[in-house]
């Protein structure tokens, strides 16, 4: 089972950890900026002999301003939970994260106050062939992004950055050994079709379409030793090249409180530790969260209030040399046609990996 020394109760813990199953973790956050705020909820399961968490679904989960009384509800989206997409808190609000899952069990957070929003003066792009590396895949392409803002002076102030990508899509559709009917991929049989089957088809996009990605890493830093000066060029996300496409990059930087920047201080130090790529978010943290019902329960992960500025910028990577790490299925291929009716195109269908809305900051090419 897991040790805790508990010394605050909004201060992150490290404890001496070994798997345990059952545990709740739950991460969310509530920005000034629309679109950034979200809620994830998970639990520590083993199957199959692995260690995971996976995804709490049916839960009601809400945002209480605790000024005003205000409450915003969550919605499921995806293994995730989503306020309305126009959702933006407010400079000096205090926020609360309330949960309650089916069975009844009731979770929440402590307030947490929104800070004032530090504005990003300029992006900086640098490609790198070798820009992460990693023990199963080995060295991973892309591009670094960096940015610059003047720090206030005379307070203390602590960044978190986010971002999310987008990529124009050439199909919105694939189907493998299976054709595009009636908005789904239906399989292909033989016999009946008449017509031998390929490994897959892909259908183009009926309208402009966009893939969006989101930042799985954790990027910090405290103004401690540079207070009032400005900070150029510092290194804040890592572009993977999945793809070689044209990519936005929607950088979202966050002004947190002390309590949050030691939580996800200590939570990026297990994560860099942590060889998996892409591996499950360890449970091993205390933030500002409790059950209202049964004071013993540890509950891991944080509730976050956020003052948020965003800046988009613009890579063209068509002439990346290095090979992506997602294989790209650009056309059907040659030589086998789908039987009738012929279905060329997909509609974009809008969700929270997938938007027809051009994005700001696009450039057409």
């Amino acid at each position: 089972m897991a040790i805790f020394v508990l010394c605050d109760c909004s201060d992150p813990v490290t404890p001496e950890f070994k798997f345990k199953e059952g545990l709740v973790y739950i991460d969310a956050l509530a920005s000034t900026a629309p679109g950034a705020s979200y809620a994830t909820l998970t639990r520590s399961v083993r199957e199959f002999g692995v260690n995971k968490n996976t995804f709490i679904s049916g839960a009601a989960v809400t945002f209480v301003n605790t000024t005003s009384g205000t409450t915003v509800i969550l919605i499921e989206d995806e293994e995730l939970y989503v306020p309305p997409a126009d959702f933006a808190a407010g400079f000096g609000e205090t926020w609360e994260l309330r949960v309650i899952l089916e069975d009844g069990t009731e979770y929440r957070s402590l307030p947490e106050t929104v800070q004032k929003a530090v504005e990003i003066s300029d992006l900086e792009v640098t490609y790198n062939p070798e820009l992460i590396f990693n023990e199963s895949l080995g060295f991973i392409p892309g591009h670094e992004i960096s940015a610059s803002f003047d720090d206030p002076g005379n307070e203390d102030n602590f960044y978190y950055w986010r971002y999310r990508t987008f990529e124009r899509l050439v199909n919105c559709q694939i189907c493998f050994t299976a054709f595009y009917r009636n908005g789904e991929c239906v399989k292909a049989n033989v016999e009946t079709d008449n017509s031998p089957v390929n490994e897959y088809y892909t259908y183009g996009c009926e309208e402009p379409c966009w893939r969006i990605r989101f930042s799985d890493q954790i990027n910090i830093f405290s103004d401690e030793f540079s207070d009032g000066t400005t900070t150029t060029a510092l290194p804040v996300a890592n572009i993977i090249l999945y793809s070689k496409r044209n990519i936005l990059v929607e950088l979202q930087q966050f002004n947190i409180t002390p309590a949050a920047y030691r939580y996800y201080k200590t939570l990026k130090d297990i994560i860099d530790n942590n060889t998996g790529f892409n591996s499950p978010l360890p449970a091993a943290l205390v933030g500002n969260l409790f059950n209202p019902s049964d004071g013993e329960e540890f509950v891991l992960g944080r509730f976050t209030a956020a003052a948020t500025t965003v800046k988009p910028i613009f890579i063209e990577r068509i002439f990346v040399g290095e090979d992506p790490l997602e294989d790209e299925y650009i056309s059907r291929a040659e030589g086998l046609e789908a039987p009738a009716p012929v279905v060329l195109t997909a509609p974009c269908i809008t969700s929270r990996f997938r938007t027809s809305t051009r994005p700001d900051g696009w450039i057409d090419q």
